[in-house]
């Protein structure tokens, strides 16, 4: 007597498990390689926007608006980031205040309503983006705005490490080994 049976055996299940486990791990790194890269690219766009905006500002006014004319108190940069202005909304919020650059490190923070006079300023000549994607490595966030001098403006945001700056046109910052990367845009007067 023959006996027929219909089914798998434990050998072809195991086989098409490992197979299609095999498969899900290769779609989830794509994914997660795709996902990186268009926040790039929307964190590019930004801070291109950002350039645009300060550039439309110097046609119409002869200058950069100037840290003189930004403020400094009041959820302004502290002590230790002079001349540091988050640029746009929607930054990590810790203890009831939204920070770009350096949220979670006291002497270093960088409030976002510190900005709003050069919003102010920039939105009257052009559109400012907001709310848009935001890069968090550790302490860092992005974009800003940061004067270096009274000639050197910089714009600049956090990527993620590796980012290849002058790819998007951009100048290379600091980088923080494994972490992060700053890319800015170097304006001068």
């Amino acid at each position: 007597m023959k006996r027929l049976t219909k089914g798998f055996t434990i050998v072809e299940l195991l086989i098409v498990v490992v197979v299609i486990g095999i498969l899900a791990a290769i779609v989830t790194v794509a994914y997660a390689g795709i996902q990186q890269r268009a926040q790039v690219s929307a964190m590019t766009s930004e801070l291109k926007q950002w350039q645009k905006l300060f550039e439309a500002y110097r046609a119409i006014n002869g200058h950069y608006p100037a840290p003189s004319v930004t403020p400094t108190t009041g959820g302004g940069p502290g002590a230790n980031v002079l001349s540091f202005y988050c640029l746009g909304t929607g930054f990590p919020e810790v203890s009831g205040t939204r920070y770009c650059y350096a949220p979670t490190n006291v002497p270093y923070r960088v409030a976002e309503s510190g900005g709003a006079t050069l919003i102010t300023e920039l939105s009257e000549v052009g559109s400012p983006p907001n709310n848009s994607p935001k890069y968090a490595q550790g302490n860092l966030v992005g974009p800003y705005a940061r004067w270096v001098n009274t000639s050197d403006l910089w714009l600049g945001s956090i990527f993620p490490f590796g980012t290849d700056c002058t790819e998007m046109g951009f100048t290379t910052g600091s980088t923080w080994t494994n972490a992060a990367q700053e890319c800015r845009i170097v304006l001068n007067n």
